[in-house]
């Protein structure tokens, strides 16, 4: 449920290269241990003087409007904020960070266009996010100074152990009767999130945290507020573990509560980012919640939160009805008309919709294809060949899809808004399925589950998708088994090359001088039209079956494969046969009989499918419902995002499928040769077929011809998922 975000480093330098385009103008995570709500207006003896109201948050990441829904603005949303501020006796704005970028705004004005925007509200306090450090130390330094406003954050420190530059660690404010202490976190991991200078120091969140709290209560705060940029997870740890924190306001990750949770006394309250949601608390000298209200922005066209019929504090405003505010609205125009000239014209069509969204993490989409068959062209630069290419989940950020229709130079770069440049690397076979598990992330809602979170071009991989230890196996380049000891020349981009334990450790032999979004919408643009597919890159097992029994029928091919211990149910429709290069086949039908299930092809098709390529290394995939009881993780599964179900792996001789009367098969059940011919030197992934008789190696199947239940689109972040670009 959270969502990752990323950011490479770059010095800014112009190699030269038009196309660089830099120049684009020249979960709540579970029941609180005790959370008794008051109703609104359940202020009663407190005095007025005697409580105050934080309104919270902000997370704008460099934006204007949403990226889906441009009528939700930050003009329409400072004016609710006004209201929730005027309405309160005593009253705070407190943001949390991610402000600056990431956007095509962000990326061309570096966040100099959100500071400009931020000193014309009211705003008290803004937590520090990853996200202020794009662009790198010196230009979130410059941002912070230009600030009328303070910027806080109490777990980064310099290398003398100083507040970063232009930050305070945390700032107090005195609201009628009382005093309000307030101060930032973010993610400890933040050195691999963003450009923070590697000498500068991270704390743990309840160390930065409890001394924040201490310092504060020494100069009197009567309430302690966390202005927060760090996962939801972590505020749990915070509430249970921190003295003296009466609430937590954000986070970092993209998580709307119902309404407020109190845990082990402290109030933690998370409403979404951008421009969807305002929330407030308010409380009284002891910190005790005593009222809370929270404000859904919608688009006109868009239906309430199911949660607004049982909540009265809940209440909706659909942006039309909205007055703006209108100096923001004035200098949004200022700062994106020119720039919007330039992009806003149709960069290329696409004839199918372009999945940007975060089911990037989780699952193969076209656009994760489109963008990274553009990148391995990079390589014409330096007269490199570039073998494969790939890229961070996080990178792809815009959250939105686009066409079929018109894609304008603004999408590209809203959805690679980074300025992340495109490198080379050399590399081993070894080194290719080393990354490739590294790749993996556990799913971020839960301690189980698992999410490949790169796209890949000229790529095919199974990946377990259970987490823990990471598993890869059938590697496969150009669709070819890839070669332990082959060198390989890998596109991909900066921030992830220095973040990755193993790309880091090779060498790098070009550096393109290309941003990613730019160079990508250069390449999209000389197409005119695209319509990308998805092709059997990252194939994803949650069990293997063995080798597949073949019966080779008058006309009918059946393939027959044991059930699954841990099914409940098998999903007959979404059984294909995929052999190594990527292609597929859709089977006709498949049925269980007791124990195990008979899968059915046409058998003309499944021969022509394996004609042309030599160890083909056939594969029949399916999809089942787990049996909860088996898989007893304490939870309901699965809960990786972008399943709705498991998926089950059973090699096939394809030696079985030959025709009887070119004589090289009895046209009988295949004995267990076929597809496991070859060594294996144990490598997950080598040998001439890819070791494909290995044991709990994933692989989930995508045909061009899936039924359109076959997968679901459940991604969230993170994210892990958050807001890194990781």
């Amino acid at each position: 449920m959270t969502r990752t975000s990323e950011r490479d480093d770059s010095d800014g330098t112009d190699p030269g290269i038009d196309s660089r385009r830099r120049w684009l103008l020249g979960m709540a995570a579970g029941a609180s241990a005790a959370a008794v709500l008051p109703t609104t207006g359940s202020v009663g003896a407190n005095s007025r003087d005697e409580t105050v109201t934080i309104v919270h948050d902000t997370h704008f990441h460099g934006r204007f409007a949403d990226a889906e829904a441009a009528e939700l603005s930050l003009a329409s949303y400072y004016a609710v904020v006004e209201e929730h501020l005027e309405s309160a006796a005593n009253s705070l704005f407190v943001g949390n960070g991610d402000d600056l970028a990431p956007s095509m705004l962000g990326l061309e004005y570096e966040g100099e266009h959100v500071i400009e925007a931020l000193n014309e509200t009211a705003i008290d306090v803004d937590g520090v996010g990853n996200h202020e450090y794009d662009f790198g130390a010196d230009v979130a330094t410059a941002r912070f100074e230009e600030s009328e406003f303070p910027w806080v954050v109490a777990n980064l420190l310099d290398d003398a152990g100083d507040p970063v530059p232009g930050t305070e660690r945390w700032t107090a404010f005195e609201k009628g009767e009382l005093t309000v202490g307030v101060f930032g976190l973010v993610s400890t991991n933040f050195h691999s999130l963003t450009d923070y200078p590697a000498e500068w120091q991270v704390l743990g969140y309840v160390e930065g945290a409890q001394e924040a709290v201490d310092a504060l209560r020494e100069e009197g705060a009567d309430v302690v507020v966390c202005a927060s940029h760090v996962s939801t997870g972590v505020h749990y740890t915070l509430a249970e573990d921190v003295d003296g924190l009466d609430a937590i306001v954000g986070s970092h990750s993209n998580i709307v509560f119902e309404e407020p949770e109190v845990v082990d006394g402290t109030i933690i309250s998370e409403f979404g980012d951008e421009f969807d949601h305002v929330g407030s608390l308010t409380l009284d000298a002891d910190g005790t919640l005593v009222d809370w209200r929270r404000t859904d922005l919608l688009a006109p066209d868009a239906d309430p939160a199911s949660a607004v019929d049982e909540y009265e504090e809940i209440e909706v405003r659909y942006a039309d009805e909205i007055p703006e505010d209108e100096t923001l609205a004035t200098l949004a125009e200022e700062w994106t008309d020119e720039l919007e000239a330039e992009l806003e014209q149709t960069a290329f069509e696409t004839e199918v919709e372009l999945n940007a969204t975060f089911d990037n993490y989780a699952i193969e989409t076209n656009w994760g294809n489109l963008m990274t068959d553009a990148m391995r062209t990079v390589g014409e630069i330096g007269d490199i060949e570039v073998d494969i290419a790939a890229q961070n989940a996080g990178g792809i950020r815009s959250g939105s899809t686009y066409g079929p229709g018109p894609v304008t130079g603004a999408d590209v770069m809203n959805i690679l808004p980074f300025p992340n440049e495109i490198e080379v690397v050399e590399l081993t076979g070894e080194d290719v399925v080393a990354y490739l598990e590294e790749a993996i992330r556990p799913h971020p809602s839960e301690n189980y589950g698992a999410q490949p979170a790169i796209q890949v071009s000229r790529l095919s991989y199974e990946w377990w998708g259970h987490g823990g230890e990471s598993q890869v196996e059938n590697v496969f380049v150009g669709g070819e088994p890839i070669d332990p000891d082959e060198t390989y020349y890998l596109a991909h981009n900066d921030y992830s090359i220095e973040n990755s334990d193993v790309l880091s450790e090779v060498a790098v032999v070009l550096a393109s001088g290309q941003f990613q979004g730019p160079y990508v919408l250069d390449r999209l643009e000389e197409r005119d039209t695209v319509a990308p597919e998805r092709e059997n890159r990252m194939l994803r097992v949650d069990e293997t079956v063995g080798e597949a029994s073949v019966a080779v029928g008058d006309g009918e091919t059946t393939l027959t494969v044991d059930v699954p211990d841990g099914a409940a149910a098998i999903r007959s429709d979404t059984f294909r046969a995929v052999i190594r290069t990527g292609a597929d086949l859709e089977a006709n039908a498949a049925t269980v009989d007791g124990d195990s299930v008979d899968v059915t092809f046409d058998t003309d098709e499944l021969r022509a499918l394996v004609a042309d390529v030599d160890e083909p290394a056939l594969r029949l995939f399916g999809g089942y419902d787990p049996d909860q009881a088996y898989w007893d993780y304490g939870f309901e599964v699965p809960t990786s995002s972008g399943y709705e179900h498991f998926k089950l792996r059973a090699d096939v001789s394809a030696a079985a499928l030959e025709d009887p009367d070119d004589g090289d098969s009895d046209g009988n059940e295949s004995d267990d040769d076929g597809a496991n011919d070859g060594a294996d030197d144990g490598m997950p992934g080598f040998g001439p077929l890819g070791a494909l008789a290995g044991g709990s190696a994933g692989g989930y199947l995508y045909s061009r011809r899936r039924v359109a239940d076959d997968e679901s689109a459940e991604t969230t972040a993170s994210a892990t998922g958050d807001d890194g670009d990781d």
